[in-house]
């Protein structure tokens, strides 16, 4: 009898230290951005002579898990895309509209929610999603 209490509270300890190890482990969700899945980006995507690229990011995090961001370019529905995700769109040089729609548990989009670019052939513009889903911003590089 007391050699199964003895291995019984030698389990209970066992399992108190495997549990406390998670403890210790870093989280790397915040910081991993990863393509967007191939059967969720629709346009743009073979690169071609003369054009620009826009590169999209939305940020990571563990609010608006729950929706996905529709990316729409020039009103055309682009990609849907999940935290910590990017998209690359290859477009044609000149003056683009990227605009975003939500699905999902995300709160509302505001109107304005929409950005203006003027690519010249080659450049790159990166525009982010923030981290709830609900704005965008560019940054050119």
């Amino acid at each position: 009898m007391k050699i199964m209490q003895n291995a019984a509270g030698a389990v209970w300890v066992a399992l108190g230290l495997m549990a406390l190890t998670g403890c210790g482990v870093t989280n790397d969700h915040d910081k991993i951005t990863k393509d967007v899945v191939s059967n969720r980006q629709f346009l743009y995507q073979a690169p071609g002579d003369g054009n620009a690229t826009l590169q999209v990011v939305r940020s990571n995090g563990y609010f608006g898990g729950g929706c996905s961001s529709q990316i729409l370019v020039d009103d055309k529905f682009a990609a849907s895309m999940e935290p910590g995700e990017q998209a690359t769109f290859y477009l044609p040089s000149g003056a683009h509209t990227v605009s975003l729609r939500n699905s999902g548990a995300c709160h509302k989009v505001s109107n304005d929610a929409h950005v203006d670019t003027n690519l010249a052939a080659g450049e790159t513009a990166l525009v982010q999603v923030n981290k709830w889903g609900s704005s965008l911003s560019l940054a050119k590089r």
